[in-house]
């Protein structure tokens, strides 16, 4: 009895991943392979075909002459000296057209019949000046492609014939200089087709990289505004909340009616906060592509409504007073929502550094060019940080940057001892991001 074979070993987990390791190479390597191939096929493709055009052209020639065909072991080197040569035209442009002058010149001076022996050093004179780059160095590349073809056509056509090697027609001659100028003709015009062609393709390049570096700065605008309206929105109510909180623990049991109405108001304001949030997270998830078909969660603030905008603040225990100059309805869009959020922001600032007993002034004074707003507070001169600190000064000065307009936050003039904090923003009602055109809120 024969022993059983073994039974083939179960592939383990290192082979399985070896294996798709080799496979992901080869996947990988493909493209790079497929390029070489076709590189390989562009370089010998001439070459093949000038071999076969010299070789049965020649032969044609020499027979149609009544001359006898010379022996392979002459005409074969001779005439596929050329062919091979143009394997080297893109490395040694200036050798490959030498090999071919010098095969040519040979092949006139003992057969002395032309053909189509003038190929290879077509080629060669062709792939060396189309292949030369622009500016001075592919000029001398150019020039000297066409000494090299003219100097073979004056020895071949011009030397020989005077030396007796070669017995030509003076109108051989004139036909055989036209066909040296139609190959400077095709070289100088392939020379321009690619140099147009590598324009276009850098013109793309350059509008692809225009275009990604576009979507860039969308994306970054984007985010920026989102981070914006969040710090506005989360910032103002936690602001709230916290003073809110403050004054119920403090006078949970002196004054429980006052804790309750602060209670209240922390929940409306994190009720809201929530609502504003949850809008802003899924317009940027993109949840809802209906939503301009649909009303909003939430009204967006609006300094039309200013009882409403400055209602939260008063109820945090600021003391707020609100004075307008001028017509504020109609304004534009951007205007409006940008103006709303300043006081929003200053009047949270004002609550979380001055102190919730803290007394406020919101001035809103509409132009015919601007829409300028100034909240001013009479905390202590120190109380608030730097505009450098923090994202809300930062976060009020780019809304009106947005716009076109500034934005100024210090302490306000007068005596060191009188205190006070100043923002003053002056917002343009005819910049083109601003919406002129429609007075409604969203």
């Amino acid at each position: 009895m024969t022993p059983a074979s073994p039974p083939p070993s179960a592939p383990t987990p290192d082979r399985e991943a070896a294996a798709d390791r080799e496979a992901a190479a080869d996947r990988e390597a493909a493209p790079d392979r497929e390029a070489a191939r076709r590189a390989r096929v562009r370089l010998m493709a001439p070459a093949v075909a000038t071999a076969v055009v010299q070789l049965l052209g020649s032969r044609v020639a020499v027979l149609a002459s009544g001359a006898d065909l010379p022996h392979p072991a002459f005409f074969l080197p001779v005439l596929l000296a050329g062919p091979a040569a143009l394997l080297l035209r893109r490395r040694f442009p200036y050798v490959t057209q030498g090999i071919a002058a010098v095969a040519m010149i040979v092949w006139l001076a003992v057969t002395q019949v032309s053909g189509p022996v003038w190929l290879s050093l077509a080629v060669a004179a062709v792939s060396a000046a189309a292949g030369s780059a622009s500016g001075r160095q592919g000029a001398r590349r150019r020039a000297t492609a066409y000494c090299i073809l003219g100097a073979t056509w004056a020895v071949a056509w011009l030397g020989l014939p005077l030396a007796g090697r070669l017995f030509v027609p003076w109108a051989a001659v004139a036909g055989s200089l036209a066909w040296v100028l139609v190959v400077v003709a095709v070289s100088e015009g392939l020379r321009a087709r690619r140099a147009a062609a590598a324009d276009r393709r850098r013109h793309a390049e350059q509008e692809a990289l225009t275009r990604e570096q576009e979507r860039r700065r969308r994306a970054s605008d984007e985010r920026l505004a989102v981070a914006r309206e969040l710090h506005d929105v989360i910032g103002h109510s936690l602001s709230m909340i916290t003073v809110q909180s403050g004054v119920a623990l403090e006078l949970m049991d002196a004054r429980p009616e006052v804790a309750r109405e602060a209670l209240t108001a922390i929940r409306a304001a994190s009720r809201d906060a929530l609502v504003e949030v949850h809008g802003v997270l899924a317009s940027l998830r993109g949840e809802d592509d209906d939503a301009a078909q649909r009303p909003p969660r939430t009204p967006a603030p609006s300094i039309a409504d200013l009882d409403a905008l400055l209602a939260r603040p008063r109820a945090a225990g600021l003391q707020v007073e609100a004075r307008t100059e001028g017509d504020l309805a109609g304004l534009p869009v951007a205007v409006d929502l940008a103006a709303a959020r300043i006081v929003q922001e200053a009047l949270t600032n004002v609550a979380r550094h001055a102190g919730g007993a803290a007394a406020a002034r919101v001035l809103l004074r509409r132009t015919d060019a601007a829409l300028v707003v100034v909240v001013d507070d009479d905390g202590p001169a120190t109380s608030h940080p730097m505009p450098t600190g923090g994202n809300g000064v930062p976060g009020m000065r780019e809304r009106a940057a947005a716009l076109g307009g500034r934005l100024a936050a210090g302490p306000r003039e007068g005596p060191r001892d009188q205190g006070g904090w100043r923002v003053e923003a002056e917002l343009p009602l005819t910049h083109p991001t601003t919406d002129v055109a429609s007075g409604e809120q969203p």
